[in-house]
């Protein structure tokens, strides 16, 4: 099987815009756009949307010329294409007076054929927009929210969406025949092959890219060979490989739905070292660039199309027709992503009701004759991927007999829902789409520690992180763990989330979820479900995935991240547990240079204090545990070993009073990237991060950038992304994105009170 990806040179279209929002005063922003992640946060709303106005309609306008090669090429009977990555929601788009189309679904990418309509110089292009008719479970923006381009081709072209390219990989792998389907503008259909011998195969080690050219544009593709067993789980060129996946949403954090590219590289360098090789673009159609991005690092993608059917959810107009409008989106998105080799899996939904006329929501749910119709239109366009959809109502295994059998894979979410499905489709290929749904905020420690999944602090509304809750309807990660390992068959999971997102703030969504009246105001406005947190930094979790998964680096990791625990709920000096996420097999702990003994992966599991059953047995195996450790102020130290061989270590110190700020370039952005996540601490005179400062740090910056956004993980945080000139600490860190705009050197400054600034240079 083979894959390749369009790129003949386009013109960005992206930049500086003029916008307005409901009819309001018009201002210049930059495209990609949402107009919602500058709120303001409204916090008397519910936060499932992330009490962000992102409701309401918006109109774009910019001008452009055409540059002396593009009109030439347009004298010579050329064509011109208007391509959006995506527009939130329903857009229209005009040309110079003239209507040319749009879509009708926030999230899929559209092309349309401009040349009637173009001109030379002086072209005013407009796009009008509205997410009046949509609904979300989670913050979807708003806007011209990913880029914009313009393609001006010569008159024999491939037309947009036809490029169709597949080969037979022999069984040995010593040959390919590769085989070019497209239709050509004024050819028609055409069809070629060609053989390459000895080929460099597409892997996540090895993510090698070949290109081709057609009527004179280029393609890039790879080459791979994958099947899905029903006994033995995934392979990939021959090799059983398992999916350590995780589940990201569109948003970019503090950036809301503005795609960013750098960005959304640092996400993913960021879940690679974690030890993740598997994306599911939960749960609707990714930017392409997204694609792009893991064509080119060896991420394997589960490529979602929608969550639900439902009106809202897609925001189709009342007459539409459900059957032709799914149909017509899937064909559209099959045809825009079948050639990238990081594709594996089409997923036409997620979470859906079994069908039944009770009410809308039902109604629009799974059945089988729409299976049966929307796998023979995705086969259509694309015959070398499974088909599948991610479910998690087990009713319908018994309600709706035989409703999967069209289908070529299933994935199940939470509870290994996947074994009873098992049990009555027993030849039919299955993944975990989602595992876990763990719960933690990033840097708060309960005394005493939960000894119940939902043991959320419902005193202060948080939740610890000891990596011992998970939404109700889950399981901490450890379970997933000892299940895909028990589970060949499976051929591996995708964890709900590998970074926080925007809304769904479970468990602090409302107050009935710890059985009182709690003011709107009091919670929060996104998820807590991240190894990582909204900014991207890690939490304690990411530690526990990365000893697990990442088999080519060591890892160490001291749960709690901080050691000041001199007074904690009242009580002096209070015992706490310690945890060492490891990839070694043992560890010593030392406090202060006292050995507090040595633990063993696999030791006869020590009951979590106050915990009553066997949930958390299974930690022994995958954590090295010490209860009733009395607090001291200094040091606590642990040293990793393998085979009796040290492997490596980690200390956290008590800090002291903060004395100054800490500015750090992010360790996953890349070299070359021009947005850049800042690490910004308040640390002691010994340079300890200070884990309870809160100062309000001021930021300036000098040079040829801009400060684009700030935040801090804080997921009850009201504090504007967008408002750069300030921003609190949380748990004495936060993060300043800055994007450079031109050559020279560019400086980011912060300050805060009584603390001695600090400044960074921006590579």
């Amino acid at each position: 099987m083979i894959a390749a990806v369009f790129l003949a040179a386009a013109s960005s279209l992206s930049g500086m815009w003029s916008f307005s929002k409901d009819g309001g005063e018009w201002r210049n922003v930059r495209v990609p756009h949402d107009w919602a992640i500058e709120g303001p946060f409204n916090p008397k709303t519910a936060g499932w949307q992330g009490k962000l106005p992102w409701k309401g309609e918006g109109r774009y306008w910019r001008t452009f010329d055409l540059s002396a090669a593009d009109r030439a090429t347009l004298a010579d009977g050329g064509r011109a294409y208007l391509a959006f990555d995506g527009v939130m929601a329903s857009p229209r788009v005009r040309l110079n007076g003239k209507d040319l189309g749009g879509t009708d679904y926030g999230y899929m990418s559209f092309t349309l054929d401009a040349t009637e309509a173009i001109r030379g110089a002086s072209n005013l292009l407009e796009v009008a927009c509205s997410t009046k008719l949509h609904s979300s479970r989670w913050y979807p923006g708003a806007g011209l929210y990913r880029d914009v381009s313009l393609k001006v081709v010569p008159k024999r072209h491939v037309l947009p969406g036809t490029m169709r390219i597949s080969a037979e990989v022999a069984d040995d792998r010593s040959a390919a025949k590769v085989t070019v389907r497209y239709v050509s503008s004024t050819g028609g259909e055409q069809e070629y092959s060609f053989n390459v011998h000895k080929p460099r195969l597409w892997s996540m080690d090895d993510p090698f890219l070949y290109t081709l050219e057609a009527e004179g544009e280029s393609f890039r593709y790879g080459i791979r060979s994958f099947r899905f067993d029903p006994d033995r789980g995934f392979f990939l060129n021959g090799v059983r490989v398992q999916l350590q996946g995780v589940d990201l949403h569109s948003d970019l954090g503090p950036l809301g739905m503005a795609y960013d590219r750098d960005a959304m590289r640092r996400q993913l360098l960021l879940m690679k070292d974690m030890g993740f090789n598997a994306l599911r673009t939960s749960h609707n159609c990714p930017c392409p660039d997204v694609l792009d991005l893991c064509d080119e690092m060896g991420v394997f993608v589960w490529d979602e199309c929608f969550d639900n059917w439902s009106r809202g959810a897609t925001g189709r107009a009342a007459d539409a027709n459900l059957e032709d409008y799914v149909e017509a989106n899937l064909r559209e998105f099959v045809r825009r992503d079948r050639n990238h080799p990081c594709v594996f899996a089409w997923s036409i939904g997620n979470e859906l009701p079994g069908w039944s006329d009770k009410d809308d929501w039902h109604r629009c749910g799974m059945r089988r004759d729409r299976f049966e119709r929307f796998r023979a239109a995705i086969r259509e366009e694309d015959a070398t991927r499974p088909v599948g959809i991610a479910c998690c109502h087990l009713d319908t295994l018994d309600e709706l007999p035989g409703l999967y059998k069209p289908l070529d894979i299933v994935g199940w979410n939470y509870g290994e829902k996947y074994v009873p499905f098992r049990a009555k489709y027993p030849g039919k290929c299955v993944l975990y789409t989602e595992s876990a749904s763990a719960l933690s905020e990033v840097g708060y420690y309960e005394l005493p520690v939960a000894a119940h999944k939902e043991g959320y602090s419902r005193d202060v509304l948080r939740v610890g992180s000891y990596d011992h809750c998970a939404a109700p309807w889950s399981d901490i990660p450890d379970h997933e763990f000892a299940r895909m390992e028990r589970d060949a068959f499976c051929g591996g999971e995708f964890v709900w989330t590998g970074i926080d997102y925007l809304g769904e703030p479970t468990p602090i969504a409302n107050g009935a979820t710890f059985g009182i009246s709690t003011n709107e105001e009091l919670l929060a406005r996104s998820s807590y479900f991240g190894a990582a947190d909204l900014c991207g930094l890690p939490k304690d979790r990411f530690w526990l995935y990365r000893s697990h998964w990442n088999k080519s680096a060591e890892t160490v990791h001291v749960v709690p991240d901080h050691w000041n625990f001199a007074r904690v709920h009242g009580r002096e000096s209070p015992e706490l547990p310690v945890y060492v996420y490891t990839s070694g097999d043992s560890a010593e702990l030392f406090l202060n240079g006292r050995s507090l003994g040595v633990r063993r992966k696999g030791d006869a599991p020590e009951r979590v204090p106050g915990c009553t059953n066997d949930y958390y047995d299974v930690c022994a195996r995958y954590r090295l545990r010490w209860f009733g450790v009395r607090y001291e102020p200094g040091e606590i130290r642990a040293v990793a070993y393998r085979g009796g061989k040290a492997i490596g270590e980690d200390t956290v110190r008590t800090a002291g009073e903060a004395a100054r700020l800490a500015l750090s370039d992010d360790l996953y952005n890349a070299p070359d990237a021009k947005t850049r996540f800042v690490r910004v601490e308040a640390v002691d005179a010994a340079g300890t991060r200070c884990p309870f400062a809160a100062d309000r740090v001021a930021f300036a910056i000098s040079g040829p950038g801009e400060i684009v956004a700030v935040g801090n993980g804080n997921p009850r945080g009201y504090d504007s992304f967008k408002d750069v000139a300030s921003h609190p600490l949380h748990c004495g860190r936060c993060v300043a994105v800055v994007r450079r705009t031109g050559g020279g050197k560019l400086v980011l400054s912060a300050s805060s009170g009584n603390l001695a600034g600090a400044s960074i240079e921006i590579r």
